[in-house]
């Protein structure tokens, strides 16, 4: 509808208090229960008062205002007091129809709600009224009712001024209303915490399910590499069992026509042989007689002839042809009264022959029959010119000479020569008894002697003796000896050693008269080493069978053998005592037995192993000190002497005796495990042998590293395997100091070794063994930080690329800025 169809002289039939009935109507509609007071959000299509007065921006769609019809005019109520009764709001915004809704925004409305609105600090000058409506600036101020709907729409949109309502106390803010709204202040700050600790959560879940991808990624990776190491397994055992199979049927095969062959040449053999036994029936008749044995000797008989055998005197018989005579007989009758005796010619069968032929009695009567005479020939002359020409060493004289020499102090007259040949010449022999092994008896009866009466001088010469007798003896007899030969030897042994190690206990006792006569007087004329190398020979006899070995150390004191593994003795002789403990690695002991039947029996003797461990462990990593005669030992000895320690402990894990004494002992892993950091340090600081010219007969320091290394981590391996229930490692490596960081540096350097250069010699399986140690050990999380500190950007185990890196840093440098 056209605004040219209304005029202003429309707006002067509207009665005065028409707009103050619409304002009331308008105001008691909007108005909310109490309590319900809230601040809305501002938005961009938000109620506001601008300069103009009241506006709202939905009016601006509708149609424009139309006034009322004219009608009756109403009693008004009086001033201030409300309607008599409110008529319901419609379904309109402020309970008017359509066509009742005023249009704020015409210009006699705008200029009669800016006139009646108070300035609220308005700087701006309103504009000139114009004349026509010069009648609304005489109206009268605003009732109460009026002011109360401006006042409700201020702090409904937030725009109250302070002290702007005053003059009216009834429209100032309430308390309650105030404390509505710090309450939803503070619930809304709540709700926001909640939200924040919400969002903190949310960011916590994603982080742990990203953590646990990981784990799945490294235990599916880790499946991945068993699954394919296990495929890998399978085929090669296939591929092996193919190969043996097929190895196993070609030797069947052969071994198949070898017997056929066989067979039949044992069948034409046997058809020769009876063709042959044929040909020689037919050719020497049924009378020849076997010829006697080549082996066997035999009288020449005496040729004799035998009678025909036919009841007629052999004179009268006369070889004549079987016809001669027939013919005879018939012209020849016998006369009556002769005797009936027939003549030999006359008879008519041949006669028979009992003997050879006479070609055959011939060529016998030719042959010469030779008698052989076999001579036994037992050594025992060649073994007794060996003894009387032995010498302990090039240019000494004869041993059987140099006995003569020496004579024990209770009766210097009879040297220990004539004891020696007394001994030989008057013992009683027996079929049992040997010649080196009575000779050795009666050496061990000397030697003992020479001990009671500590008579030194001639031990070497009966050691030397003794262990030249018995050098080309088989071990039956050497192991005769044990219970005489292992007492004496291990006693004489003591006499030195023992005083050494007390001695590198006890300086005190070093510089005391009693070690130095022991040193001038005893280890003058003992030589420990060659003690140590017959013992060690006896040992090895001895180590055939499992009887003999427990003989051998029921005979070995504890004390002598633990003195042995003293780091002052020589390290030669350290080695020879390694090398014989090795051989006690029992089912049911380890080391010297104790030999004593008491209830207590059995606890000395694990003390006794314990010890004995203990000892073995602490030479790995001792410095054995060299004589001060001698130079030092060098780095190459002193890694031999550790690897033969290796040994025995590699040998005490053959049993399930030896690996649970152990793998119980409390420091044994831990050392281990110190043992192994400390080589795999030196093994980087030492010159590699590859592409080095090697020494003949000698091996290198970094060859010698690597089998440390080798070596210990089997040993770790088979313990924490085979053991694990009876193993806690972290309780173990706890024994050691820094033992768990030792245990982490060491295998992750095994583990993740290219086996190059320096790690050149590395065993693939040890390796591997690495790897599942430290898989059994750690977690995923430590293993993933263990991955990522070890691989390299251009590594052969990293995983990172160089590309990688690269993007990396280009990010962090468009990070940099911000």
């Amino acid at each position: 509808m056209d605004e040219d169809d209304y005029g202003d002289d429309d707006l002067d039939a509207i009665p005065d208090n028409t707009l103050q009935q619409l304002e009331h109507t308008a105001f008691t509609s909007t108005q909310r229960a109490k309590g319900n007071v809230f601040k809305p959000q501002q938005k961009a299509s938000i109620q506001t008062y601008g300069n103009t007065g009241l506006s709202r921006a939905g009016n601006a769609n509708r149609n424009g205002w139309r006034p009322p019809q004219p009608r009756k005019a109403t009693p008004l109520p009086a001033h201030n007091a409300p309607p008599a009764s409110v008529p319901e709001p419609p379904s309109s915004d402020y309970g008017f129809d359509d066509e009742d809704v005023i249009d704020l925004d015409e210009p006699s409305t705008v200029a009669q709600s800016t006139s009646a609105l108070p300035t609220r600090g308005r700087t701006e000058p309103s504009p000139p009224v114009p004349a026509r409506n010069a009648q609304f600036r005489a109206k009268p101020p605003l009732d109460p009712e009026t002011e109360a709907a401006f006042a409700a729409a201020d702090a409904e949109l937030g725009a109250q001024v302070p002290e702007q309502w005053k003059h009216a106390p009834h429209l100032q803010p309430r308390a309650d209303e105030n404390a509505d709204v710090s309450a939803l202040q503070a619930r809304l700050a709540e709700l926001e915490t909640e939200q924040a600790h919400l969002r903190q959560s949310e960011q916590e879940a994603r982080n742990a399910a990203l953590r646990k991808e990981g784990e799945i990624a490294i235990v599916r990776a880790n499946q991945e590499k068993a699954t394919k190491e296990y495929e890998r397994r399978i085929a090669v055992m296939q591929k092996l069992h193919a190969d043996e199979a097929a190895k196993q049927k070609a030797e069947l095969e052969a071994q198949r026509k070898e017997r056929e062959k066989m067979e039949t040449d044992n069948r034409f053999l046997q058809h020769d042989l009876a063709q042959e036994a044929e040909r020689t029936k037919r050719l020497t008749g049924p009378g020849k007689a076997r010829a006697a044995p080549t082996g066997r000797v035999e009288t020449p008989r005496k040729n004799k002839r035998t009678g025909l055998g036919d009841g007629f005197d052999d004179d009268e018989v006369r070889m004549v042809s079987p016809s001669k005579s027939r013919e005879k007989s018939r012209e020849q009758t016998p006369k009556v009264g002769a005797k009936r005796k027939r003549p030999a010619q006359d008879s008519p069968v041949a006669p028979l022959s009992f003997s050879r032929p006479a070609a055959e009695e011939s060529v016998e009567q030719q042959q010469v029959v030779v008698e052989q005479v076999v001579v036994q020939d037992d050594g025992r002359y060649a073994f007794m010119q060996r003894m009387m020409n032995h010498r302990p060493y090039e240019g000494h004289e004869r041993t059987v000479e140099a006995l003569t020499k020496h004579a024990f102090p209770s009766n210097t007259k009879k040297s220990l020569n004539s004891l020696l040949m007394d001994d030989i010449a008057f013992s009683v022999h027996s079929s049992e008894t040997t010649l080196p092994l009575k000779l050795s008896q009666i050496m061990l009866k000397l030697w003992r002697r020479c001990l009671e009466e500590k008579y030194f001088n001639a031990i070497y010469l009966l050691l030397d003796m003794v262990r030249c007798a018995l050098r080309l003896e088989l071990s039956e007899t050497v192991v005769l000896l044990l219970e005489e030969a292992v007492p004496i030897c291990v006693r004489t042994i003591d006499l030195v050693a023992i005083p050494v190690a007390r001695a590198s206990l006890y300086p005190s006792y070093a510089s005391s008269p009693e070690y130095q006569s022991i040193q001038t007087d005893v280890a003058a004329h003992i030589d420990v080493d060659e003690m140590l190398d017959f013992l060690k020979q006896l040992c090895d006899a001895a180590s055939l069978r499992a009887l003999n070995v427990e003989l051998f150390w029921r005979h070995v004191e504890f004390t002598s053998m633990l003195g042995m593994l003293n780091k002052a003795q020589p390290i030669s002789q350290i080695t020879t005592a390694l090398q014989i403990l090795a051989t006690s690695t029992l089912t049911t002991t380890f080391g010297p037995i104790y030999q004593s039947v008491d209830e207590d029996g059995a606890q000395r003797q694990l003390k006794q192993e314990r010890d004995t461990i203990e000892r073995l462990t602490s030479l790995l990593f001792d410095m054995p000190e060299a004589p001060k005669d001698e130079p030092a030992y060098t780095s190459r000895e002193i890694y031999e002497l550790r690897i033969e320690v290796l040994g025995v402990l590699k040998a005490l894990c053959l049993n399930e005796h030896g690996g649970l004494l152990l793998s119980q002992y409390r420091t044994a892993i831990g050392r281990l495990i110190r043992f192994l950091d400390g080589q795999v340090c030196k093994l980087y600081d030492t010159r590699p042998s590859l592409g080095l010219t090697p020494i003949p007969n000698e091996r290198s320091i970094h060859s010698l590293l690597i089998e440390t290394v080798n070596t210990t981590v089997r040993l770790i391996y088979h313990l924490l395997r085979t053991h694990s229930e009876s193993i806690n490692l972290q309780q173990r490596l706890c024994a050691v100091k820094g033992g768990y960081h030792k245990f982490l540096i060491s295998m992750t350097r095994i583990a993740f070794s290219d086996r190059f250069v320096l790690e050149e010699g590395l065993d693939e399986e040890v390796v591997e063994a690495a790897h599942q140690i430290l898989d059994s050990v750690l977690s995923p999380e430590e293993g993933e930080a263990i991955v990522k500190a070890v691989e390299t950007p251009r590594g052969t185990k990293g995983t990172r690329t160089e590309k990688d890196t690269e993007s990396e840093g280009d990010e962090a440098m468009e990070e940099e800025p911000g």
